[in-house]
């Protein structure tokens, strides 16, 4: 079979030939080219890998300065808290003792 193929392409003189370095050329191209894909492929996949890392450090880095303003900002928060209430505390008692020396002050009224 196969060397009946081979003698028809000699019998087509150099258009046999040309076909022959045609299909050669192809099978040598198509090869070249599945190598150069399969080295695209790999490169594409490291650098979408490389990508991913990256997102991944920003999102780490994002999620700790919310923590760390969270933090600082629920620290406030308690501070200003703490504050107002011992605040509030000081002008109640100030309040109750101006209210008792007042009472205190306050002529009795005669009978």
């Amino acid at each position: 079979m196969e060397s009946e193929f081979i003698a028809q392409l000699l019998d087509l003189g150099i258009t046999g030939l040309f076909i022959t370095y045609l299909v050669w050329a192809n099978k040598i191209q198509t090869k070249r080219l599945d190598e150069y894909v399969a080295r695209l492929l790999t490169t594409l996949a490291t650098l979408e890998d490389e990508r991913e890392k990256g997102f991944d450090k920003v999102r780490d880095r994002y999620d700790e300065i919310v923590d760390r303003y969270n933090t600082e900002r629920d620290k406030l928060l308690n501070d200003i808290t703490v504050k107002i209430d011992e605040g509030l505390r000081l002008i109640h008692q100030k309040h109750e003792e101006e209210r008792i020396e007042r009472l205190t002050r306050r002529p009795k009224p005669s009978k």
